[in-house]
């Protein structure tokens, strides 16, 4: 879910998994139909009916994050609980609460170039603490060196964090066990509040 232009969806595929995609970004579908030859779904994850069950769901890089008020939340949750299999695994990936809190989002510039392009980006965070939210607005700057042209393009991203205990409690009561809250990429490590990218793995338990 949140397949965006189906990058890892192509590694998934790669390694012999039969995958179904889905985002709310036609756009980035159109992209992934480039990559992947599977099943590809527009649609929101808090209401999408594909009328299949599932072994598992992978909602990565923030998806989860973009899911910002509390009834969504649990309009989600209840949604994927409910396209999976008894016992199917749930993992996404989220900003952690206690990393946020303790070192605070800061601007920051990026910047990627090749022989023909070069990319500058700029991110400018304002922390809303009391909801726990981040908005981040971003600025790229795109110079290509052949046509010795400069391209601007302005995003702006609403992002959620989440408290370890506040995803206990969502996904408890929408019928998940949580089996295991790490780093991100990193099973065998510890959250704590220098950990800023959190991996969630839930079990879906009985129907909801």
């Amino acid at each position: 879910m949140g397949c965006g232009t189906g990058s890892y969806t192509k590694i998934l595929l790669a390694r012999g998994y039969e995958v179904t995609a889905l985002d709310i970004s036609q756009n980035m579908l159109e992209i992934a139909k480039r990559k992947c030859s599977c099943k590809l779904i527009k649609g929101d994850i808090r209401d999408i009916t594909i009328n299949e069950k599932f072994d598992a769901c992978i909602a990565m890089f923030a998806v989860m994050g973009y899911i910002t008020e509390n009834p969504d939340i649990i309009k989600a949750l209840t949604n994927i609980h409910r396209h999976l299999k008894q016992n199917g695994i749930f993992i996404f990936d989220v900003w952690n609460g206690l990393a946020v809190m303790r070192i605070l989002p800061e601007q920051r510039m990026k910047v990627v170039e090749n022989n023909e392009i070069k990319i500058i980006r700029f991110a400018l965070p304002n922390l809303r603490a009391f909801d726990h939210i981040c908005e981040v607005n971003y600025k790229l700057l795109i110079l290509n060196k052949l046509q010795n042209t400069v391209d601007e393009i302005t995003e702006n991203h609403i992002v959620r964090f989440y408290f370890p205990q506040e995803i206990r409690y969502y996904l408890e009561n929408t019928g998940f066990e949580v089996l295991k809250i790490c780093p991100f990429l990193d099973l065998n490590g510890k959250v704590d509040e220098n950990v800023w990218n959190i991996t969630v793995i839930a079990r879906a338990g009985g129907e909801k």
